[in-house]
């Protein structure tokens, strides 16, 4: 009896055992499966380094993007605008659906593995519209930067290119200079000081913080002096009100109220609208921004406030606080993957909308709204954004390495095309002469895809 009992108990830790090993192994399954499934070393999935059949990638009109079978979409021009959203073959690019989602895109599930039951394969389908697309790579011609357009109600990124960009059909050799950062997404990961795009913010602390601020006259004499040193401005704007002067960029308007807002405000505003911040875009987290005075004189406070100084910004960020300010002060979170289906047409992905922390209360939002619009008119012109509503502000950005960057970004104040958008040009000058061109063609086409 004796026996029999020891015997009982090393059954018992045996079992105990192999149920915990299973346990765990079920475990680390579940949650590193994905991964295991597609490392280099699986011959089941890869033929000399590359995957050997698959699925598809197709943008929300229907386009195909890529395929496992058949390579990337037909037209060269399409797959260069695409290529940062579907990814490399070398999964070099980190926001590429190739990449990040490669074991859906083969056909894994927890259940099967890879095994296919039918034909046909992972149905991979974007938010993006490929003509959209086109249209903004085309729009940015030879030189760098990003053009971003996303739904503010619903999230959905119409839009997301980023150059330089290469033909992942026909690699060029990408060691020039033309080719830096190549793989990186601007839209997600690139920073740029801003410049006057960035006195949106200061304009929103500004609002909530001065009484008196639209009764208020500020005077511009080509500039202004803040703690003993110039402010140059554009222009000579002479005696202007607060939306005459975000209309008008008035540098020496936004340099007073900077430093009348005062550090610790500022600061609290510009983390409030994203700055210093990263988002996660379908598991991709955005660059973050940087706004940092804690030790600033009252001059550098100045120039920070108009979006110079030592002001980063990233590009998406950016375009979500767009969002929040069409939005009533809240952003829906963009996202480009809109559903995923196996082979077998069942859903393998859903996408829960979801709202970012409050950015600007609403009568805020409505204030911000307002001067943008007011900027259109006054400033930019209604010639070719007829009947669209627009709401923006144009930013030219001092850097040390060039011409100024071109900033455009705004949104369309349209319940039917609720369009929240940013364009970056790098080293590309004036903001209303280079971005906003940019953003008109992109914007035409955009709406192009709700009729």
């Amino acid at each position: 009896m004796r026996r029999i009992g020891r015997r009982a108990k090393i059954l018992a830790v045996v079992i105990v055992y192999f149920l915990t090993c299973s346990t765990v192994f079920l475990v680390r399954y579940a949650k590193d499966g994905s991964g295991w499934v597609v490392h280099p070393a699986n011959q089941n999935v890869y033929a000399n380094g590359e995957l050997k059949e698959g699925g598809t990638i197709l943008s929300a009109d229907g386009t195909e993007l890529f395929s496992l079978e058949n390579g990337y979409a037909d037209g060269e021009t399409l797959r260069k605008a695409t290529l940062h959203a579907v990814g490399d073959k070398s999964d070099s690019i980190n926001t590429g659906v190739i990449k990040t989602n490669k074991a859906k895109l083969i056909g894994y599930d927890f259940i099967n593995g890879v095994f296919q039951p039918f034909e046909g394969g992972t149905q991979i389908t974007l938010t993006l519209d490929a003509d959209t697309c086109r249209a903004a790579y085309n729009a940015l011609g030879s030189r760098k930067g990003t053009v971003g357009v996303y739904n503010y109600k619903t999230g959905e990124i119409i839009c997301m290119v980023s150059k330089p960009s290469f033909d992942p059909e026909n690699v060029p050799d990408l060691s020039g200079k033309a080719y830096e950062g190549v793989y990186v997404n601007r839209l997600t990961g690139g920073v740029y000081t801003p410049g006057s795009v960035f006195k949106l913010v200061t304009a929103a602390a500004a609002i909530d913080t001065i009484p008196n601020l639209y009764s208020r006259t500020f005077t511009c004499k080509g500039g202004t002096t803040i703690g003993g040193e110039w402010i140059k401005c554009s222009g000579n704007h002479g005696n202007v009100d607060f939306a005459t002067a975000l209309a008008h960029s008035c540098n020496a308007a936004f340099a007073e109220l900077s430093v009348e807002i005062g550090k610790e405000t500022l600061a609290e505003y510009a983390a409030k609208s994203g700055v210093g911040k990263q988002f996660s875009i379908n598991g991709v987290d955005t660059s973050m921004g940087k706004f940092r005075v804690e030790n600033a004189a009252a001059a550098e406070l100045a120039w920070a406030g108009i979006g110079q100084y030592t002001d980063l910004v990233n590009p998406m960020g950016y375009m979500i606080y767009m969002g929040a300010v069409a939005n009533g002060g809240r952003a829906v979170t963009p996202y480009y993957i809109k559903e995923i289906k196996t082979a077998y047409g069942l859903p393998q992905y859903f996408h829960f909308p979801s709202k970012e922390g409050r950015m600007l209360s609403e009568e805020t939002a409505a204030s911000l709204k307002s001067l943008m619009r007011n900027a259109v008119k006054v400033e930019y012109g209604e010639s070719g954004f007829s009947g669209m509503e627009l709401c923006a502000k144009t930013g030219t950005a001092e850097v040390d390495d060039g011409a100024p960057h071109a900033w455009f970004t705004g949104f369309l104040d349209r319940e039917d095309t609720p369009l929240a958008f940013v364009v970056v040009v790098e080293n590309g000058g004036s903001g209303k002469g280079t971005a906003l061109p940019v953003a008109r063609t992109v914007l035409q086409t955009a709406l192009k895809a709700f009729e």
